[in-house]
């Protein structure tokens, strides 16, 4: 035998029982026995086994199909062989109802015992092996995706003129999105986007040699080739030595370039881009250029006339998006579609910083029945954060000022003293500036603390927005959902600490609450949003 198992025999005949053991011992089964249906739930309850051969009558106490029946309850994944007389119809039926894996017939055969035992014994130890297989694979495919998702850019980053959000999942625990930033000088970041064909585990390792291979390209070719000339590059290098069959892949790259203040970019075939205008809030689609997708005909060229140029604005959000985000239905089976985002866009979705977009977007989709777990589904946002005019920037009302910090309590103090700086010299008002500093380290440390459990491997992000007559903090993260108990104190009505002189724990929002005029936390999806405003 390949391995030695495990096997209960039930019956209330000795001389039976002693027959069947003395079978499967040369076989070399091990077994044990006991007399009755409530003794073998016991000791299927204490032990573990491959397989019960229980008898049918058993004189007192619950007979075979009961017994039977209530061992499938407490042990679903181990069979049983009900060993019986009755060879009829109706007795054969009632066993497999009972939930019997087969049965034996009475007087007990060893032709027909050792073939049926043996089978069973083999189709279970084969279910192990394919159990442990499809484990063993499960852990291979989430530690590829763990891998994946550390090739792919953190969620949120913050350079001096320009910001960048995104949110990725795929819908197997691998996928062929893949999206990146990268920086080439101080004024300038290729960003691109694509979309593998097809899903998976063939998708994810082209993805990860296509984003090697752009890499590689962009370093060996950025002060030689246009953009049009990088696509014919890559789209013969994909074909010829990457892609196999019917494999493609649609992109959309181009150079973010802050000294001109544009976007130059071409589309092979992907999704278009699209530009939200904070103000307001119209969605401008840009499809009016492209070309083939990377892969299709190895002899494509792309041109410079497909390559399509946008103007930076920081009033403007500008929007990536792969397929699955539009090709999603809904609970009627009727599809999202371009037309259909767009809505979203205009009419239910507030678009203030290309932060939150992704996130509000996901949100929207699954409070309102699309299903997003057909297709892998990327967001990729960016916007400049400065005007290409320096005499229009000193015009705008309200100033703004972000930080990007990891979720390290060793952050915590520089942070909110470099907030506390950054008031100041707006402000010239060192009680505000203070008040600003305890509140970004009292609710940094409750973010830390309660939201991501003093883990140290995530973001958070701080805005401020200086008007005339506010100040205006708000909080990004993405720990868990936490919303503090009470939130009905403000600087209107403090907290009084006087009266709460024992008690110190969770006292930090009840401080910023006190401190503030508004305190109000939302959820996007997987983002928390903290918004402290302080009216000046």
């Amino acid at each position: 035998m390949e391995l030695e198992a495990n096997i209960l025999v039930v019956d209330d005949d000795d001389v039976v029982i002693s027959i069947i053991r003395n079978i499967l011992k040369r076989e070399n089964y091990l077994t044990q026995y006991c007399h009755n249906g409530e003794d073998a739930l016991q000791m299927v309850m204490e032990n573990s086994y491959d397989l019960v051969l229980l008898d049918v009558h058993m004189g007192k106490g619950l007979d075979g199909y009961d017994t039977c029946r209530l061992m499938n309850k407490a042990r679903p994944d181990m069979p049983v062989i009900l060993v019986t007389a009755n060879q009829d119809d109706e007795s054969v039926n009632r066993g497999f109802e009972a939930g019997s894996s087969d049965y034996i017939k009475k007087p007990v055969s060893k032709l027909e015992l050792l073939a049926r035992v043996n089978n069973i014994i083999t189709l279970k130890r084969a279910e192990r092996n394919n159990l442990s297989l499809i484990n063993t694979l499960k852990k291979d495919l989430n530690i590829a995706a763990t891998i994946q998702r550390a090739m792919l850019p953190e969620w949120v980053y913050l350079d001096n003129e320009l910001l960048f959000s995104s949110y990725y999942e795929p819908c197997e625990a691998v996928g062929g999105d893949l999206f990146e930033r990268i920086k080439l000088s101080e004024t300038k970041y290729v960003v691109y986007i694509g979309d593998i064909s097809g899903h998976g585990v063939q998708a994810a390792l082209l993805m990860a040699a296509i984003k090697s291979t752009i890499k590689l390209m962009i370093e060996a070719y950025q002060e030689d080739k246009t953009m049009a000339e990088l696509f014919t590059k890559l789209n013969e290098r994909l074909y010829n030595e990457l892609f196999i069959g019917t494999n493609y892949l649609t992109l959309l790259m181009g150079v973010v370039d802050l000294e001109l203040h544009e976007f130059r970019f071409l589309n092979a075939g992907h999704p278009p881009l699209i530009r939200v205008n904070k103000s307001s809030g119209d969605i401008t689609i840009m499809d009016k250029k492209g070309s083939l997708p990377l892969g299709w005909i190895p002899s494509t060229r792309y041109e410079d006339e497909e390559i399509d140029h946008i103007r930076l604005n920081p009033d403007d959000v500008y929007l990536l998006i792969t397929d699955g985000i539009y090709e999603c239905t809904n609970d009627d089976n009727l599809q999202l579609g371009m037309d259909g985002l767009k809505k979203i866009l205009q009419n239910d979705i507030e678009t203030d910083t290309c932060i939150t977009l992704p996130f509000k977007i996901i949100d929207y989709l699954d409070t309102h029945g699309f299903e997003t777990s057909t297709d892998d589904f990327t967001l990729f946002s960016f916007q400049a954060l400065r005007y290409a005019n320096p005499e229009d920037q000193l015009r705008q009302m309200v100033k703004h000022y972000h930080i990007v910090l990891r979720s390290a309590l060793k952050e915590v103090g520089k942070t909110a003293q470099e907030c506390e700086r950054q008031v100041l010299q707006w402000t010239h008002d060192p009680h505000l500036a203070a008040k600003v500093e305890l509140i970004v380290d009292e609710f940094l440390n409750n973010i830390i603390g309660y939201g991501y459990n003093y883990q140290e491997d995530s973001e958070i992000v701080i805005e401020f927005r200086f008007s005339h007559d506010k100040l205006s903090i708000r909080f990004w993260d993405k720990g868990i959902e936490w919303v503090p108990e009470n939130l009905c104190y403000s600087i209107r009505e403090p907290y009084d600490f006087d009266t709460d002189t024992n008690n110190c724990s969770g006292r930090g929002v009840n401080i910023i609450m006190s401190m503030s005029n508004q305190f109000q936390r939302t959820r996007f999806g997987y983002l928390n949003e903290t918004k402290v405003d302080i009216n000046l």
